[in-house]
C-alpha cells in the first residue's frame, strides 16, 4: 500500500528517549516534527533543536501539559516508560498521554506497549501494559498499538556491560534457546509507517520482531558484522534484579510468537534488520565494550 503523501504534525513525547530515532525517520519523510520533553533546555534538547525540530514543554505526570505539546497536531508517538517510572508509573503516563491526546483533539495516536501484555499475566509489567492498552482504546482517539518483543538494544543494559567487557554476550536464555528480538529502529520505522497510514492501521495492534536466533547464533552474528569474538553466557538469574529476573524466566517458559516472515512481507518499507545488520549498525558501541583479543603468534 502507498503512504499517505501529505506532510504531518507529529509530536514525539519523551523525544530524548531510547525511541527518539522516530525523530530524524521523520524528519527524513517531510514531517514536521514537535519533541515534547520535560526539559527543552537540555543539552539532548538542544540536539533535536538543531536538526529543526520544534520543542515543547510536558510532562508524563501531567495530561494538560501533553494536551497543550498536542494541540494542533496531526499524530502523537509515545512509548511505556516503565525503564524510568517502573509498572504504577507506566500505567499513570499511558493514561495521561491517551487523555492528552484525547483532549487535544489528535486524530492518532501511535502507541508502543509490549508483546505479552495481557491482563491475566503473571508479570506486573505485563498486566500494566494491557491496562494501558484498554484505556487507548476507550478515550476515543483513532490509535495504533506497536507490540514489541524483546529488544536487541537489551544487550546493552547496565547489567550486561560487565560481561560484555570480558568477552561475553549474556544471554536471558539458555544460549541454545531461539529468542525473538527487535530492532528499535525497525520499531520506530514502523511508527513512522503507522503515523503515514493512519486511515489504514487505525484499530490494529501490531506485534513487532525483526529477527529470531540463540545467542550462539547472535554471538556469529557479532563476529561476522564487527570482528569482535564473544563467547555466549546464560545470564545467572542471581546476579539480577527482581524485575528483570522475572522477565527473562517468561522468557524461557511462554516467550514470543511473531510470524517475522509474515511481518516483513505486510511491511516490506521498514527495512528489518537481521542480527547481524543491527550489530553491524552498532560497531562503535561494540568497540568502546569489548575487548579484542590479541593476535596468537605463530
Amino acid at each position: 500500500m502507498p503512504t499517505e503523501a501529505r506532510p504531518k504534525t507529529v509530536v514525539v513525547a519523551g523525544a530524548t528517549g531510547r525511541l527518539g530515532v522516530i525523530v530524524e525517520i521523520l524528519l527524513a519523510r517531510g514531517h514536521s516534527v514537535r519533541a515534547m520533553t520535560r526539559d527543552p533546555s537540555s543539552p539532548a534538547a538542544a540536539l533535536l533543536g538543531g536538526l529543526g525540530v520544534d520543542l515543547v514543554f510536558g510532562d508524563f505526570e501531567d495530561p494538560a501539559s501533553i494536551e497543550t505539546a498536542a494541540a494542533g497536531a496531526d499524530a502523537l508517538f509515545a512509548t511505556g516508560t516503565v525503564h524510568q517510572a517502573g509498572p504504577d508509573g507506566e500505567l499513570r503516563h499511558g493514561r495521561n498521554v491517551a487523555d492528552g491526546a484525547a483532549a487535544a483533539g489528535v486524530a492518532h495516536l501511535v502507541y508502543s506497549s509490549g508483546d505479552g501484555a495481557a491482563h491475566d499475566s503473571p508479570l506486573p509489567l505485563f498486566r500494566v501494559k494491557a491496562r494501558v492498552e484498554e484505556h487507548i482504546r476507550s478515550v476515543g482517539v483513532g490509535y495504533t498499538i506497536l507490540a514489541p518483543v524483546y529488544f536487541m538494544e537489551n544487550l546493552f543494559n547496565p547489567w550486561n556491560v560487565p560481561a560484555l567487557s570480558r568477552g561475553i554476550l549474556p544471554s536471558p536464555v539458555p544460549v541454545d534457546m531461539p529468542l525473538q528480538q527487535v530492532a528499535i529502529a525497525d520499531l520506530a520505522a514502523l511508527a513512522a509507517l503507522a503515523i503515514e497510514r493512519g486511515d489504514e492501521l487505525a484499530g490494529q495492534r501490531i506485534r513487532v520482531a525483526s529477527d529470531e536466533l540463540t545467542a550462539e547464533q547472535a554471538a556469529a552474528a557479532v563476529a561476522s558484522a564487527v570482528g569482535l569474538d564473544l563467547e555466549a553466557q546464560r545470564i545467572a538469574p542471581e546476579e539480577l534484579p527482581s524485575g528483570p529476573r522475572a522477565l527473562f524466566d517468561w522468557l524461557e517458559r511462554v516467550g514470543h510468537d511473531v510470524d517475522i516472515s509474515a511481518l516483513r512481507r505486510r511491511y516490506p518499507e521498514v527495512g528489518w534488520r537481521r542480527y547481524a545488520d543491527w550489530a553491524r549498525s552498532k560497531r562503535s558501541r561494540f568497540g568502546q565494550l569489548v575487548p579484542r583479543r590479541p593476535a596468537v603468534a605463530s
